[in-house]
């Protein structure tokens, strides 16, 4: 097999993540980093920083697709780690470069849109996390491939067809890997978010880190009550952590905690913060009633820089979202969109693995990771709408940073979202969901395919 399965959360944090080992070497600790070659010299500090945690291989974009087969580059990069990770004994993987230069898998669900022929499609980088099926073979997430299926990867089947399985193209769900993305489109920027990942594993390592196990929990208004979610994840995250809690009130409780706005956020963050959780409505440029885009040139953090999570809608905006968005598709064909009056009368094609300029939108994940020095070192967050089911991965990621690690190993990031990923795959019962009359196990079942890891896999965790 090419990995063992956890049903559940495990005693030590890695053990669930164990890869097949070659014949020399220690098993599950390599680490490689896709990028193209142009981006290779800004790399080259944090290549040398990483070197010195773990064996840290960084590998060409253009090597890994002119080396491997496939339908497309999604599928060549893909059967590339695939092999590679194996071969290197690579647990982790960080992929440096957003749609415009890295190519980004698109799965589809059939959602009620006539116009759009009921379909959408939604960048989703689990599609390289999940490498192989359960008896280890690739997973090409392509099961259905008789007619314009064959173009359709990771076909998520429930609100429009009732009668074929939720999970159409039989995709294994669960990590091999754990991976991240930098959200880059130029050397420039990689440079820069790289500088912001040796600062901020500087500090933990010399624990110089102001505020670095400090936990904060924003609770907004008007989406669903999160405050129950989020108490469970701040105990999940146990003592080594100081927990501050920012609460709405309303009739059912009333916490008296300071407001989940602006001011508060902003001066948390500005003072340290290792690890910041957003439940509420989002959108792509904000976290509502609490930050924007707008809002990043206000902060100070250059040295005491965050990881971020939002379960709300939207706020790791990473690539256009066809048939709705305007979009090129897998031929080169530029469409405007059913949003623009667009009409499909047939299966939309699917889109071009690259998606540039207009195509290519950015959002408050990517701009508090690449916008400057000050921001964010890391950002977990739904590319698209994000429903109540979301908190699951919330809470499934507060349990593994809160968890146990093997003796002398350190708490990365990476595993901590794969191990949230499998915790939502056994809570929200994905192996077994099928359709109802309504919209929402479908809804349920490709959720954590759109939350994005923006960041580095192996970044350090406090503990």
């Amino acid at each position: 097999m090419f990995r063992s399965r956890p049903i559940f959360f495990v005693l030590y944090l890695f053990s669930c993540l164990t890869i097949s080992r070659a014949a020399d070497g220690p098993a599950g600790k390599g680490f490689l980093v896709i990028a193209p070659e142009r981006f290779h010299a800004a790399l080259a500090p944090y290549i040398e920083h990483k070197q010195r945690q773990l064996p840290t291989f960084l590998i060409s974009l253009e090597t890994a697709l002119a080396g491997s087969e496939g339908s497309d580059d999604p599928e060549k990069l893909k059967r590339f780690l695939y092999s590679r990770c194996r071969e290197r004994n690579a647990s982790y993987v960080l992929l440096v470069g957003d749609a415009e230069v890295l190519p980004v898998r698109y799965m589809v669900l059939d959602r009620v849109t006539p116009a759009a022929f009921d379909y959408a499609f939604y960048p989703s980088d689990l599609y390289y996390s999940d490498l192989a099926k359960a008896d280890g073979s690739f997973d090409d997430w392509n099961a259905q491939k008789e007619g314009f299926h064959g173009n359709y990867f990771g076909e998520v089947r429930g609100e429009k067809n009732k009668h074929d399985p939720v999970n159409f193209d039989a995709v294994d769900y669960r990590p091999d890997i754990a991976l991240g993305r930098w959200p880059v489109s130029n050397p420039g920027q990689a440079a820069l978010v790289a500088a912001k990942t040796i600062r901020y594993e500087t500090g933990l390592i010399e624990n110089s880190k102001a505020g670095a196990r400090r936990a904060a929990f924003f609770a907004v208004a008007g989406w669903v009550d999160s405050r129950g979610a989020m108490d469970s994840a701040a105990i999940s995250l146990g003592k080594t952590w100081e927990i501050e809690k920012r609460y709405y009130a309303d009739q059912k409780r009333d916490d008296k905690t300071d407001l989940p706005d602006f001011s508060h956020l902003n001066a948390l963050l500005n003072q340290g913060a290792g690890l910041v959780i957003h439940a509420g409505h989002g959108s792509d440029s904000q976290w509502e009633r609490c930050f924007s885009t707008a809002d990043i040139a206000n902060l100070a953090n250059t040295d005491r820089l965050p990881i971020l999570m939002s379960v709300g809608c939207s706020t790791a905006r990473f690539a256009t979202l066809p048939p709705y968005e305007a979009y090129i598709d897998s031929t080169g064909n530029r469409h405007k969109g059913t949003d623009a009056g667009e009409t499909f009368s047939e299966p939309p094609p699917p889109p071009a693995p690259y998606q540039s300029g207009a195509y290519n939108p950015s959002g408050l994940g990517k701009e508090l990771l690449r916008g400057g020095e000050n921001g964010a070192v890391a950002y977990i967050g739904c590319n698209t709408g994000s429903q109540p089911c979301g908190m699951t991965l919330m809470e499934g990621f507060a349990r593994a940073v809160g968890g146990k690690s093997a003796a002398g190993e350190p708490v990365r990031l990476g595993d901590c979202w794969s191990l949230a990923i499998s915790h939502y795959y056994e809570e929200e019962h994905l192996a077994t969901i099928v359709p109802d009359t309504g919209w929402y196990p479908a809804s349920i079942f490709f959720q954590g395919m759109k939350f994005m890891l923006f960041g580095d896999p192996t970044l350090l965790v406090p503990r």
